[in-house]
């Protein structure tokens, strides 16, 4: 950890110190949310199979050497704050060990397919009776019930499935899909907040729950807006391409100088600010966009006018123009632009952390969790961990012998 890194961790927003989480999940949905209460206090134990590890462990686009190592950009993103342990869970006496490990627990994070956990005998039902107040959240892809319960998914196949694909793109286009993985990013925040309600009725009944979440869901709540206007008027939405949801006529992108530009403008004052900061006062008179619903009427014919003044100034200019004046605009950013943007860099959403695996060590930004409590977000305490890197001390404090711990590797449980 860097000297900034350690003053950050220091002084950070720490609630969940003491709480002890056991991480039995993979990829992303179920290690973001671990890594949230990690970020948070909590003392998380990764489970993991012995030899490779989590495959996300090596996937490629970082440092190589770090990479072969098997602390990869795409793993490390959701993976510092963990003690990572490996653990053979098909082995009886793996079993056995993550069940002590559950014993002393708070919370039993898993994204095992429906059934897998209680096969190998470490179910909630089965682990509740050795921890009674243990949280136990099982995510999956659709869910402990229904026809798909078994059935296993990735981010993009629930994008499709869910119908948040019918919902982006164009009619040109056909469907699209979302381009980051925000179903796997929003199903982990849904748990950690689930996680967090369990645990905050456990202080009044002292007992612990069992979470069913899943990721179909978690999108079903992203697309709540649609589905609930669907669901009520039996009108599916046309694919918007980069209109906005509201459907406001001139609320879409627009070219200027030096790109794409977007705006925002839904309420009747806003329509003043946009067109008196762009010098098309004038249109408020025109009783072709005088009221909301002549602007709808003639919506081709406005958004031509606006394109016009637009295309004679730069993203920078109509940003500051537009909304100094209560008119919401922005650029059509870049992943580049935006980091370099001193707002991303005022918002302190990222820590750099030295990373070492073996022989291999670099530096690494890593996300810092998406809110700010007394203008603390948490810290990154430890980088993330070569693979099975504390397994030795976790067994230990299990009370498992150096003896014991070496006939475990050899045998492969470790």
């Amino acid at each position: 950890m860097t000297p900034d890194a350690a003053a950050t961790a220091a002084t950070a927003f720490q609630p969940f110190a003491g709480l002890r989480v056991i991480d039995l999940t993979r990829v992303l949905a179920g290690p973001y949310c671990t890594y949230l209460l990690g970020l948070l206090g909590a003392d998380v134990i990764k489970v993991e199979p012995p030899g490779l590890g989590e495959t996300i462990r090596r996937r490629a686009g970082g440092d190589p050497a770090l990479t072969a190592a098997g602390v990869s950009v795409a793993w490390a993103t959701q993976s510092a704050n963990k003690r990572c342990i490996t653990l053979d869970l098909d082995a009886p006496r793996g079993q056995q060990i993550f069940r002590d490990l559950a014993r002393g627990a708070d919370v039993v994070v898993q994204n095992l397919r429906t059934g897998s956990a209680e096969r190998r005998g470490i179910g909630y039902a089965q682990l509740a009776e050795l921890n009674p107040r243990l949280v136990y959240c099982a995510i999956t892809a659709y869910g402990g019930n229904g026809p798909r319960a078994r059935h296993p998914a990735y981010d993009s196949v629930i994008q499709a499935v869910s119908g948040l694909m019918s919902l982006t793109g164009t009619t040109d286009s056909g469907p699209l899909k979302v381009g980051p993985p925000v179903i796997d990013y929003v199903t982990g925040m849904n748990a950690a907040l689930a996680v967090v309600c369990a645990l905050f009725d456990r202080q009044q009944s002292g007992r612990g729950r069992f979470i069913d979440l899943s990721m179909l869901d978690s999108n079903f709540a992203l697309m709540a807006s649609a589905l609930t206007a669907f669901m009520n008027t039996g009108r599916a939405p046309a694919p918007p391409g980069n209109d906005a949801a509201s459907r406001a006529p001139v609320s879409t992108t627009y070219r200027v100088a030096d790109g794409l530009f977007a705006i925002a403008i839904n309420e009747e004052h806003q329509y003043q600010h946009l067109f008196e900061a762009m010098g098309l006062a004038h249109l408020m008179r025109d009783p072709r966009y005088a009221t909301a619903a002549a602007r709808n009427e003639n919506k081709a014919s406005l958004r031509a006018e606006l394109q016009r003044v637009f295309e004679t100034a730069t993203a920078a200019h109509w940003e500051q123009v537009l909304n100094e004046a209560g008119a919401p605009g922005g650029r059509v950013n870049s992943l580049a632009e935006i980091t370099a943007h001193p707002q991303f860099a005022a918002r302190g959403l990222f820590q750099r952390v030295e990373v070492h695996a073996g022989e291999a060590s670099g530096q690494m930004q890593l996300p810092l969790a998406p809110f700010a409590v007394d203008g603390e977000r948490g810290a990154i305490r430890t980088p993330p961990r070569p693979i099975g890197a504390d397994t030795a001390d976790v067994l230990a404090q299990l009370g498992i012998g150096p003896g014991e711990i070496e006939d475990l590797r050899a045998a492969g449980t470790i």
